[in-house]
């Protein structure tokens, strides 16, 4: 098992985790229905990238 040599300072533990904050989600706005959403997923009301993908079971009746 690999055991380190000396302690990791407050610093160097600090600068390795620099990079593990999170980031705001990337967001879209439909073209069709103008909502705003996850880039890459389809709306609430089901439509991707303008054209309905998914019918809602009210939608049906």
């Amino acid at each position: 098992m690999a055991v380190q040599k000396s302690r990791k300072s407050r610093s160097r533990r600090g600068m390795r985790r620099a990079h593990d904050s999170l980031k705001p989600q990337a967001l879209s706005i439909d073209s069709t229905t103008g909502e705003t959403h996850r880039r890459h997923q389809i709306t609430p009301d089901g439509y991707y990238r303008g054209r309905k993908i998914l019918q809602k079971s009210s939608d049906e009746e």
